[in-house]
């Protein structure tokens, strides 16, 4: 799986996954089709639900519920609060993410239980939400 929007202020400490600062994304402009894009990420599928509000990074006074929450279409992952951010910021997306979101028809693709679960188990080994137990001594 491939991953967006997962900014070093966003994240947990210095992971891999949260090691690209969200100020390197700044100042590109709004896409021409950003509302497109926008929608897209919000229609994502849920595959790890975080409770909670994450303020926004970037200096307004919002908190946005469930920000941390892990979405998918079912080859990238992205923040819930991505959305948000490319609302309010128009932070730039990666070239790949933009060309996967287009070919869909900025239409998340359906996806079975089955792999969602999959993709779950998956999302969390990339995060790091589970590591294996470490072996007896």
């Amino acid at each position: 799986m491939d991953t967006v929007g997962f900014f070093r202020e966003l994240g947990p400490g210095q992971t891999e996954i949260y090691a690209e600062s969200i100020q390197v994304h700044l100042g590109v402009g709004p896409l021409p089709d950003a509302a497109h894009v926008i929608q897209y990420l919000r229609e994502g599928h849920t595959l790890i639900d975080v409770m909670g509000a994450e303020r926004d990074v970037l200096g307004s006074d919002r908190y946005l519920v469930g920000g941390a929450s892990i979405m998918t279409d079912g080859q990238w992952l992205w923040r819930d609060d991505l959305s948000f951010y490319l609302a309010s910021y128009q932070v730039r997306l990666p070239q790949e993410f933009l060309d996967a979101v287009r070919a869909n028809g900025y239409r998340v693709p359906e996806l079975r239980i089955e792999e969602l679960r999959r993709l779950s188990r998956e999302a969390m080994r990339i995060l790091g939400y589970h590591r294996p137990p470490a072996p007896s001594p």
